[in-house]
């Protein structure tokens, strides 16, 4: 009895870790499939780490058992190096260096989810407890380009007027807000960016186009600085949509419920539609970044992680200012409506890619719960031609 369950265990063994490198082995296609037309590698995508994680595990259990099968999993990682290398960055950690150098452009980007200001209370006046926090993160980094998205502003003086308060009291004297939804005439929202560099063109580019539904406008900014012209780009890619509903749906899967077969059915659906709609969108972005007559940078929520076709399609030949500089999965999310995905350290969705000719000095990504996304910031210096 002892044998044969020893033979079953190996057995077992040995085809779920087949098993496992050829779902990993997929995953790494995900990149290059588009989900439009490939929309199930979307999903493995999602859940490359974890793959990853089984992977390796197995390469360190078969060293210490069998040496031979260990070598399965080796090649598995090696195949698939590029993936890994965007999923994780692999420099040594270093203290952000708030105090910028002379010749750097500091640009943040941050999904401010409206200051986290309830609709019900953004005709109040003054700015948000939760908004002055964020300001004063804002001034301690100091940057040079800030990209926002789910911004919102007032026209009314006695609201939160915020293009009027960053422009004039915190020095972002050049703007361009997309403007995308309006309500009674007074309160807007869309995609931002602020600079302290003169902005010498700019141009509102509709991703709705792209078969999006309730998606911000990417926008661009022509930034003069000193007498160089640099494109910044800013953009929202399509969310999976989950309401306050479907977050109670992903507990009662977690659960086991009676529900939870209709539940999954629902979140399935919304992540499929989410993902092919991405893969349009990404395509169209990618579009519009290689018609750029200027080095670019761009800085957006992607709404998807690294292993994903919308990050390589974007990003392109781009540099990565958080694999540049950071270390590990770099999270930028953090859900306030779901413990469970409050607890998925993969979820990056929030990047700033840049043209080859900049060397990327310094970035990282501030862990602190404002927003239901973390900001992230880098330093930037142009390779002088």
């Amino acid at each position: 009895m002892p044998g044969k369950f020893r033979r079953f265990s190996k057995r077992f063994l040995i085809v779920s870790n087949i098993a496992i490198v050829g779902l990993f082995l997929l995953g790494c296609l995900s990149p290059f499939l588009n989900p439009s037309t490939w929309w199930f590698f979307g999903f493995l995508g999602l859940i490359f780490p974890f793959l990853l994680f089984f992977v390796f595990a197995y390469m360190i259990f078969w060293l210490f058992v069998n040496r031979k099968w260990s070598l399965l999993s080796l090649i598995a990682l090696i195949i698939g190096w590029k993936s890994i290398s965007a999923v994780f960055a692999f420099h040594i950690a270093s203290d952000f260096k708030t105090e910028k150098s002379g010749n750097t452009i500091r640009v943040m980007t941050w999904n401010v989810r409206r200051f986290i200001r309830p609709f019900s209370e953004v005709f109040e006046p003054g700015i948000h407890p939760n908004e002055q926090k964020m300001i004063d993160l804002i001034k301690n980094q100091n940057p040079d380009i800030i990209c926002f998205q789910e911004f919102y502003t007032a026209d009314d003086g006695k609201y939160a007027d915020n293009i009027k308060y960053f422009s004039k009291d915190l020095g972002y004297t050049y703007y361009y807000f997309s403007n995308d939804w309006s309500r009674v005439n007074v309160y807007h929202s869309g995609t931002v960016i602020f600079s302290k560099f003169p902005i010498i063109d700019s141009s509102k580019i509709n991703l709705a186009k792209s078969l999006g539904t309730g998606v911000e406008s990417m926008i661009y900014a022509d930034i003069l600085i000193g007498i160089d012209t640099f494109r910044i780009y800013t953009g929202h890619l399509q969310s999976f949509g989950f309401l306050r509903k479907d977050y109670h749906d992903l507990s009662s899967i977690r659960n086991q419920d009676s529900t939870s077969l209709t539940a999954s059915k629902s979140i399935f659906r919304k992540m499929r539609e989410a993902f092919k709609r991405r893969g349009i969108q990404a395509d169209f972005v990618k579009n519009k970044l290689d018609q750029s007559p200027y080095p670019e940078i761009f800085c957006g929520d992607l709404n998807d992680v690294p292993n994903s076709y919308t990050y390589f399609t974007v990003k392109g030949k781009k540099k990565d200012a958080f694999l540049s500089k950071g270390f590990g999965f770099g999270r930028t999310y953090y859900s306030f409506s779901s413990g469970l995905m409050r607890k998925i350290p993969t979820l990056r969705i929030d990047y700033i890619f840049a043209d080859p000719g900049f060397n990327v000095e310094q970035a990282h990504r501030i862990a602190r719960v404002m927003s239901d996304h973390y900001p992230v910031v880098a330093d930037f210096s142009w390779k002088a031609k």
